[in-house]
């Protein structure tokens, strides 16, 4: 097996599994969106690695531009994901210029499927063999799409995006959160630019865009971990908390009672219980509980 396949089935594997992780922790928290929007642009990231695997052994023109065509629709969504992703993460970032991102991709998208050969090449002509990583694999040779100064334009409104959403978070006390994210995805956009004009060029088999989303989905995966280290300390500190006050009710003879006002439903401690005689379930809402009490 070529290093090519063990990198990019490697890629794969690791963004499928952290977005399989990731939606597990929505679906069992609904209001987690962050988790949500990492999922979906871990999931086209692992959709990307195996395109770019199948683009860099196109065997014609016409292959390798149909391939390029569908990779835009997966990066746009990883791009659109990741803006989004920022703003519920970080609390930060202007909306207007988020909306203006998404709909920037949104016309990539549009001139994609136009009768080009993709939003990269308005023609890809031949491919030519480069020798890669102990692999001889195809690069394009073709003319550059006059449109894809719209992807320039998303790049550089992204570049704003981030560095905007970033200062902002610094400044609410999120400085660990708006450097790391910040410093990796400013990084992987020059990284990303610099590999495109390469395969424009005829130097590069591929855009490489699975490396490079790689770097952001990690960065991305151990920032929600830290938040999931974080939240599972503090739940443990709270059944501490609570143990120590149902045992120190317990000593003082401590009634206590608490009412759930949006779902009226109620809780009690065991002293009220064995005062009320409701060891098992609970009186249905707070009329139900106030049946129980002594009108005096």
């Amino acid at each position: 097996m070529s290093w090519v396949t063990v990198i990019w089935s490697m890629a794969a594997g690791v963004t499928l599994t952290l977005a399989v992780v990731h939606l597990l922790v929505w679906l069992r928290d609904r209001s987690a969106i962050a988790n949500l929007l990492f999922s979906v642009s871990a999931v086209a990231a692992a959709v990307i690695a195996g395109q770019e695997l199948a683009l860099m052994r196109a065997q014609t023109p016409a292959e390798y531009a149909g391939i390029l065509r569908w990779m835009h629709v997966s990066a746009a969504t990883i791009v659109v994901a990741i803006v989004w992703f920022i703003r519920s993460y970080l609390g930060a970032g202007r909306r207007w210029l988020a909306w203006m991102i998404t709909a920037l991709r949104g016309l990539v998208l549009v001139v994609n499927f136009l009768p080009f050969a993709n939003a990269t090449f308005s023609e890809i002509d031949a491919l030519r063999q480069v020798f890669w990583l102990g692999e001889s694999l195809s690069a394009p040779i073709g003319d550059a799409n006059p449109w894809r100064y719209l992807l320039h334009l998303s790049t550089v409104l992204l570049v704003v995006y981030v560095l905007d959403a970033a200062n902002t978070a610094r400044k609410q006390g999120k400085r660990r959160q708006a450097l790391t994210l910040g410093a990796v995805i400013l990084f992987a956009i020059v990284l990303d630019a610099v590999f495109s004009g390469l395969m424009v060029r005829g130097m590069l088999p591929g855009p490489l865009i699975a490396l490079v989303y790689l770097i952001i989905v990690v960065a991305m995966a151990a920032e929600l971990s830290v938040d999931l280290l974080r939240a599972r300390h503090l739940a443990r500190e709270l059944q501490d908390s609570r143990e120590r006050m149902r045992l120190a009710a317990q000593a003082a003879d401590l009634g206590l009672w608490e009412w759930d006002v949006v779902r009226d439903a109620i809780w009690t401690n065991e002293v009220v219980d064995a005062r009320t005689g409701t060891s098992g379930p609970k009186p249905t809402g707070l009329a139900g509980y106030l049946s129980l009490v002594h009108p005096d």
